[in-house]
């Protein structure tokens, strides 16, 4: 599966944890089975290994789903990935992001901690890792 979304502003709470991601607009009419999965994302022509979230966030009682991507490889710096020039990602706000989904990883799991959602997602990049 392949689409286009646009960027929008999420909650923050993927940089504290280490894995700070691009929030995505939800297409219409989008049909993904809500879980975790490899992608790859290309914004602007650069193409970058992904780890992609789709469907609600029980961790934090989140029910409304979300739709977001960890660039693996990409180190932000200071404010989310503001100053990443040379990645392209200084300013995603009118930037067209395709996503192209590789793999089926896992259904979304509540945690009691966040430090266990940490290591699964840990654990996610390193599956993702070794797809590539």
């Amino acid at each position: 599966m392949i689409f286009e979304s646009t960027h929008i502003k999420g909650k923050g709470r993927g940089k504290p944890m280490g894995f700070p991601t691009i929030n995505l607009e939800i297409p219409e009419n989008f049909k993904l089975k809500n879980g975790i999965y490899a992608a790859k994302v290309t914004i602007e022509n650069k193409t970058f290994v992904a780890a992609l979230h789709y469907g609600p966030v029980p961790t934090f009682g989140d029910l409304q789903k979300s739709l977001e991507v960890y660039l693996i490889g990409v180190t932000p710096l200071r404010q989310g990935f503001a100053g990443q020039a040379d990645y392209g990602l200084e300013n995603l706000d009118d930037k067209i992001i395709k996503v192209e989904i590789i793999k089926f990883l896992r259904d979304i799991i509540k945690f009691k901690l966040v430090e266990e959602l940490v290591k699964q997602i840990e654990e996610d990049v390193k599956k993702i890792k070794l797809i590539y």
